[in-house]
């Protein structure tokens, strides 16, 4: 008796092959882009912290002092500061909705063939892509010497006297 429930169990088990309802959750894609908007997030909240900081400052400045200028300098850059992190913020929130969208039709597709999901390649060209967006777009010759461990080695000082 026991032989036969095993066995019938581990048919049903073998079976039953259903789709994931939520496949966005495998994405590392996805994944990723989930913790670069919590990180945005939590940017934007230290943001608006400081920006309250500096506006107490401006209040706080002493007239005809020359630093009611540099209080307001610092204002205007937090300002400039939030409101691109609020536009990354809902950039990433949007990028996830499609994301979504795109993880569950890939995933569909691949378990109709009976693939393999996610595409690791497809992850490969996202770290690739989201590493030359993150790279300096400045060059800097000294950076550059440094890295290549140039001019580190010293040059023989010349011998005291001469001619």
């Amino acid at each position: 008796m026991r032989i036969i429930c095993l066995i019938i169990l581990s048919l049903s088990l073998v079976a039953c092959n259903k789709p994931d309802p939520n496949p966005e959750l495998k994405d590392p894609v996805y994944n990723d882009l989930h913790a670069s908007a919590a990180e945005a997030n939590q940017l934007l909240e230290a943001e608006r912290k400081n920006l309250e900081g500096f506006e107490k400052e401006l209040s706080d400045v002493v007239p005809q002092t020359g630093q009611i200028k540099y209080a307001q300098k610092r204002v205007r850059e937090s300002k400039e500061r939030i409101t691109r992190l609020e536009q990354e913020k809902q950039y990433l929130e949007l990028k996830i909705e499609a994301r979504k969208r795109e993880a569950k039709k890939s995933y569909s597709k691949a378990f109709k063939k009976g693939e393999t999901w996610p595409d690791p390649q497809e992850w490969d060209s996202y770290q690739t892509e989201k590493r030359l967006r993150g790279a300096k777009r400045t060059w800097d010759a000294k950076e550059r010497i440094k890295e290549a461990g140039l001019g580190q080695e010293k040059t023989p000082e010349p011998a005291a006297g001469g001619h």
